[in-house]
Parts: C-alpha cells; sequence; structure tokens
C-alpha cells in the first residue's frame, strides 16, 4: 500500500467537501448530506490518527539513534 502524505490527506479532505457542497448546493440540511459529511470526517480523523501514529514510531526510532541510546 502507498503511503499517503499530510499533504494527500488534506487535499483529498479538500477535495471531497468540495464536491460534496457542489453536490448539495442549496440542500445542506438534507440528511444525506448530512450523514456524508459526518463519514467524511471520521474518515479524514482515521487517517489522520494512522499517520500520526506511523510517523511517530519512525520518528521515535530516528530520535534514539542520533541521541546514541
Amino acid at each position: 500500500m502507498m503511503e499517503r502524505t499530510i499533504e494527500d490527506i488534506y487535499s483529498y479532505e479538500k477535495q471531497a467537501l468540495d464536491l460534496l457542497r457542489e453536490r448539495f448546493k442549496g440542500k445542506e440540511d438534507h440528511p444525506n448530506y448530512k450523514e456524508l459529511k459526518a463519514l467524511l470526517i471520521d474518515q479524514i480523523n482515521d487517517e489522520l490518527r494512522d499517520y500520526a501514529t506511523d510517523n511517530s514510531s519512525i520518528r521515535g526510532a530516528d530520535d534514539l539513534r542520533e541521541g546514541g541510546y
């Protein structure tokens, strides 16, 4: 699986929200809009958590090597 950068995640979020807003323009109170937006936000938050977890373990290992421990 290809690793996504933080920029990839935020770019995807912006594009998806823009498309969702366009699709439901003038109908922002529609239940489908609210549900899709909530699901998208959950997905982005999951990806950000995964990104942070994956990269914190890498940084931690690098910090140990640099410190000579």
